[in-house]
């Protein structure tokens, strides 16, 4: 702390910490803010308000008149932190947007339709507010709690939104986050490693609580979207970190299964498997059948494809997708069999990957139940 700061906190507080007349009865609040970077200590040299010892600010009165307020706004760049605003009446005004008001209290206030965007809010508290229709596009809500606080119809997007709290916080499909958030924006304009971790972070942990804020508001949809989106930050990652196995392990999660939300990719997949076997099938020893009625042995192989007549071509490659399905789905009918080594090497992988993909078709198809629940 500068020397001027810590003179002007004696002047404002004795030893016992009670509150002291400052010079000229000026505010003489004072706000460190060391745990919130980029910013230093600032003390409010503003008048004091009325019978209070503060300014009209950092008052701790409720129902504080709006237009006293409006009338002592600050400008652009001039600092607000510790700002008290208890049962205030703000909506519809834009005076605070841009304002610095860090580590600021809202307690049942009317936000609704109120400007502030771009203000720096973070480590601010708001609650029992009133934030329907309030703009905060690109605010730094960082550390900020919204405890039962309506932001229906609110503008959030742009927001920073790292360790931001949403206790009992009431949205709708109409209060917007953006399609991505500012901290993934970043992750492509940083060339230092270090600071794409970071950011990394910030994202997967801003998604996560997007991800619950909707749910408990019942947007099933948005909240698949974000778990979604979580799931894609932690992939991008592996391959920035150049973790290259667990980067490809996730990237077969994610086109198998959609990260285990999307049945429709567990049953392509298991189709692509199907298909890519019984074209295996006839090239790698081929497989054969025994007629019931004969008891005759009949082998279907594909020596040179390009020789081949089509008509034989599509005959084998009938035979050989129904013997592939039978094998994917471990039925077992044995009326035809793989010939050579290879051939049933490629029968055993299958019967295994059916299997797993089964397992994933059942995991995936019941966690939508729960998602729709």
């Amino acid at each position: 702390m500068s020397e001027e700061l810590q003179s002007t906190t004696g002047d404002a507080t004795n030893a016992a910490g009670e509150r002291r007349s400052s010079p000229e009865e000026r505010c003489g609040h004072t706000h460190e803010a060391s745990a919130i970077s980029g910013l230093g200590g600032v003390c409010c040299w503003r008048p004091v308000w009325g019978d209070t010892d503060r300014c009209i600010w950092h008052a701790d009165i409720a129902q504080k008149p709006t237009r006293e307020l409006e009338d002592a706004a600050p400008t652009v760049g001039e600092r607000l932190d510790g700002a008290i605003f208890r049962d205030v009446e703000l909506s519809d005004t834009d005076w605070l947007a841009e304002m610095t008001l860090t580590d600021s209290r809202f307690v049942n206030c009317n936000l609704e339709g109120t400007d502030l965007g771009g203000a720096d809010l973070r480590y601010s508290h708001f609650e029992g507010v009133d934030a329907q229709r309030v703009n905060l596009r690109g605010a730094n809500l960082e550390h900020v709690e919204f405890d039962r606080t309506d932001l229906r119809e609110a503008d959030l997007c742009g927001a920073r939104l790292y360790y931001v709290v949403f206790e009992d916080a009431r949205i709708a499909e109409s209060t917007t986050f953006g399609d991505k958030v500012v901290y993934e924006e970043e992750i492509a304009e940083s060339d230092d490693l270090a600071s794409r971790l970071e950011r990394y972070e910030a994202t997967y942990w801003t998604y996560g609580e997007l991800q619950r804020l909707t749910k408990e508001n019942g947007l099933t949809q948005a909240s698949r979207g974000y778990y979604l989106d979580r799931k894609d930050v932690r992939r991008r990652e592996a391959w920035d970190r150049g973790s290259y196995s667990r980067a490809l392990a996730k990237e077969a999660w994610r086109w198998t299964t959609g990260y285990g939300s999307n049945p429709w990719r567990v049953m392509a997949t298991s189709a692509f498997v199907i298909v890519l076997c019984a074209l295996l099938y006839p090239v790698t020893g081929g497989i054969q059948e025994v007629l019931e009625e004969t008891g005759t042995p009949i082998q279907y192989v594909v020596s040179d494809p390009e020789t081949s007549q089509w008509n034989w071509l599509l005959f084998v490659f009938g035979k050989s997708l129904y013997f592939s399905t039978v094998t994917f789905a471990t039925l077992g009918y044995g009326d035809i069999q793989p010939l050579g080594g290879l051939a049933r090497a490629i029968a055993g992988g299958e019967a295994l990957l059916g299997q797993l993909l089964m397992a994933l078709l059942v995991f995936v198809l019941s966690r939508n139940v729960t998602w729709s629940e």
